[in-house]
């Protein structure tokens, strides 16, 4: 079946039963919804809290939704009105628009509403429900959006679904471009739906005829027989309540640690419970970061060291590089530094941005090699643009090998002094006024950069945006495999969570008379407080050893049991009886003295049955059993205790009855 057969199809429903004439497919209600709230809400409604509450959403979205949405027009109405203006501003890429509300939402709720309510962990603000916002306000263009709607449109186009977050602004474009030239070809169905809906006082809307073509093809030809209060997505939304309920926990104890190790038994979810952590916080792929420590893993790769090059005179020499910790704190702190700034600050910086984007790209082409000074007939040389987009210049003509880098952020400071090339002109000593406005450095090279700049036209017709503060986590996998000491170096200070966000307590790291004046850290390194460290570890690993005391006393500790995260199976088609054998299995591991707890399967070891079909058999011979006999190695009668995790695992006998003390002492 096609999608031109879907369309034909629900013709012949319509002109025999209509919109409301089958019990199967009751629409009509959806028409007069958007027929009655058409343009709401408005954000300039005088009393936003009241236009908030006279929404109608019927089955459209959750009450726990909709108990979120007035409580935001309750308690913050100016703010959350000011949320509804910027998504529903057309001049802003649509998928933009919806990240910036979700994230806005989730901010608002956390600073300022959630602490007032016991029961209400997450704004609970999700694609299905910013839908219903933008068909209510704009008919003509949006309509109602269903995550298996969207994913059986998918499946019949045979187009791979986006990832949760870009799902809607897909649908819409799945409409635009497949299913409305299908309906349009159906005059006779075009007539029938705008005959009815006019007789019931309904406005037109060829979105919402599209959605209701899917939501036939849904419904009755694919059988899917679940009401929209009990269908599918049902159960995702209701899982992801779940989960934020379950993770609240953790992110409440993350942010007021700062640092936090998930300890427990392998296997049990704590990378994936990590990286659900970070997300839950509402951190994407620009605020996590994910590194695994392992026994060559050193400082150098995690907070700076030196890197081997390429000079301009063919010659080999060293550079610092900052490691991969120091660079994710840059990011963090260019956030809190953004979402300080006003809309208007953020638009010249942009414009600024894109013009020195520009003369980066000239550079690069090899159509610019020189930068004019004020100083008629003389020029800085271009050396190269850096792995950071500075700029490097020389003096031409000269034996010296000195170079001096234009960093973009420097560049924006002075910009913010002489906002004008007239301004630059005017200034009669360069030396003196670009120091006093950005610090030490070549003034010469900086002004001359900027002149260079300002010659530029805006090329994008993007417009700026409020910056929103968020929360960056940098996730640590397997901390203790690798020497922690000595990764952190001297960073055992900064971690401290007494000291988080303090720029007047800076670290000197091992090469700080190497960072450039153009850096963030050129007095020393910080970590901002918006930076959280989350990590992972495994305490029976035997192949190393603890962590120091230094480090241990800098992070809280939280362990991980295998019924913390057994959710991870409910993906799988035996996710029950997974569940059923973990416990039975690790109720007895928890009996035999020298294991107990720590060595319980986590489930991790179960998704394994989603590989091999579900043989729990085999999961046993290749994965669980190798695993229970490198525990018992050395047990005295360890085949008998082998055969009582054997019986637990597949129910086959009573297996209730405790191993002996003795049976536990090592072999001779």
């Amino acid at each position: 079946m096609n999608l031109r057969d879907i369309v034909t199809l629900f013709k012949n429903h319509q002109i025999q039963y209509g919109l409301n004439g089958d019990s199967n497919l009751e629409e009509l209600y959806k028409w007069e919804l958007v027929s009655k709230q058409n343009g709401h809400p408005d954000p300039n409604a005088v009393d936003f809290s009241k236009e908030i509450n006279s929404l109608e959403f019927k089955n459209l979205c959750f009450s726990s939704q909709i108990t979120a949405i007035r409580n935001f027009a309750k308690y913050e109405p100016e703010e959350y009105r000011k949320l509804f203006r910027a998504l529903f501003a057309e001049n802003i890429l649509l998928q933009e628009r919806i990240e910036n509300f979700t994230e806005s939402c989730k901010t608002l709720w956390d600073d300022k509403i959630k602490a007032k309510f016991t029961n209400h962990t997450s704004a609970m603000c999700d694609e299905r429900l910013i839908s219903c916002f933008l068909a209510f306000h704009n008919p003509q263009k949006y309509t109602f959006y269903k995550n298996d709607v969207y994913k059986n449109l998918c499946k019949l186009l045979e187009i791979k679904p986006r990832k949760a977050g870009h799902k809607l602004v897909h649908f819409y474009e799945l409409l635009d471009q497949y299913v409305i030239p299908e309906i349009e070809k159906e005059n006779e169905l075009i007539l029938s739906i705008n005959d009815e809906i006019k007789n019931n006082g309904c406005i037109q809307s060829m979105p919402l005829t599209a959605q209701t073509v899917l939501w036939y093809y849904n419904r009755t030809l694919l059988k899917n027989t679940d009401t929209d209060k009990e269908d599918n997505e049902n159960d995702l939304v209701e899982t992801k309540i779940d989960n934020t309920m379950m993770y609240q926990k953790y992110i409440d104890l993350l942010k007021e640690s700062k640092n936090l190790v998930l300890t427990g038994a392998p296997g049990t979810g704590k990378t994936f419970m990590a990286q659900a952590i970070a997300r839950e916080m509402g951190c994407g792929k620009d605020e996590m970061c994910f590194v695994q420590f392992h026994p060559s893993y050193d400082y150098t790769d995690f907070v700076e060291g030196l890197r081997p090059i390429m000079m301009s005179d063919g010659q080999m020499g060293f550079e610092r590089k900052d490691g991969i910790f120091k660079e994710f704190c840059k990011k963090a702190i260019k956030n809190l530094e953004d979402s300080k700034k006003t809309l208007t600050e953020l638009s010249e910086e942009k414009s600024l941005n894109d013009k020195y984007s520009t003369v980066i790209d000239k550079i690069n082409n090899g159509d610019l090699n020189e930068f004019k000074l004020k100083t008629n007939g003389k020029s800085m040389e271009v050396v190269k643009v850096t792995d950071f987009n500075n700029i490097e210049l020389k003096t031409p003509g000269t034996s010296s090998n000195r170079t001096y880098t234009v960093s973009f952020d420097r560049l924006a400071k002075l910009a913010k002094v002489f906002a004008t090339t007239e301004a630059l002109n005017n200034i009669s000593n360069i030396s003196d006024a670009v120091r006093n406005a950005i610090g030490g450095c070549h003034a010469s090279a900086y002004w001359a950069v900027l002149k260079e700049v300002y010659k530029q036209k805006n090329i994008s017709t993007l417009t700026a945006s409020n910056v929103v503060k968020k929360d960056f986590v940098f996730i640590i996998d397997e901390i203790n495999r690798g020497e922690a000491s000595k990764i952190f170096g001297e960073l055992f200070y900064a971690i401290d969570p007494g000291y988080r966000g303090k720029k007047d307590i800076r670290v000197k790291t091992q090469y700080q008379n190497l960072v450039p004046e153009t850096d963030v850290f050129t007095e020393g390194f910080y970590i901002p407080e918006n930076v959280f460290i989350l990590s992972t570890m495994n305490d029976i690993d035997r192949s190393i050893e603890s962590m120091d005391f230094a480090i241990r006393r800098r992070f809280t500790w939280k362990e991980i049991k295998p019924e913390d995260t057994q959710s991870m199976l409910d993906k799988l088609e035996c996710a029950t009886k997974a569940k059923s054998v973990m416990v039975r299995l690790n109720n007895e591991i928890s009996k035999i003295e020298g294991l107990g707890p720590a060595y319980q399967i986590g489930p991790s070891y179960f998704l394994k049955l989603g590989d091999n079909g579900g043989n729990f058999e085999k999961l046993w011979n290749m994965n669980i059993e190798p695993l229970l006999r490198e525990y018992i190695r050395g047990f005295r009668k360890s085949e008998e205790i082998m055969e009582k995790l054997r019986n637990a695992y597949f129910d086959t006998k009573e297996s209730n009855s405790n191993i002996n003390d003795n049976e536990l002492v090592d072999e001779d």
